[in-house]
């Protein structure tokens, strides 16, 4: 599993940020939150499940977790889970710090991803 970290960049719109940084932004109030996402299977209820082919994100500190895709029962094909220039990898917890909405396109109608805004 992964962690990479999205912020928006003036020139290039999206930057993978180092790992490293996770913790300056992950602080330990929001490792509950962390943890939910993480145990997606135990805590869905506390966490958005989005299926639909485009979503508008709010703005702010968000956290998105691809399952992997055998999980949700796709066995075959693309992720097919875009976030505006960006695409998203399964089995990956995205960290998105930006102070605009995101579109977030999912073109595969199997595929889906956890959300939860801290």
């Amino acid at each position: 599993m992964k962690f990479i970290v999205l912020q928006r960049d003036e020139i290039e719109n999206f930057i993978h940020v180092e790992q490293a940084q996770v913790h300056g932004l992950i602080n330990e109030e929001h490792h509950n939150e962390l943890e939910h996402i993480l145990d997606y299977v135990k805590h869905g209820d506390q966490l958005q499940f989005i299926k639909k082919s485009s979503t508008l994100l709010p703005n702010t500190l968000r956290l998105l977790y691809i399952p992997p895709l055998s999980e949700l029962g796709i066995t075959t094909g693309e992720t097919s889970v875009t976030l505006e220039w960006t695409g998203l990898e399964e089995d990956t917890l995205y960290i998105i710090k930006d102070d605009e909405p995101l579109k977030l396109r999912i073109t595969n109608p199997k595929a889906g991803v956890y959300y939860k805004t801290i």
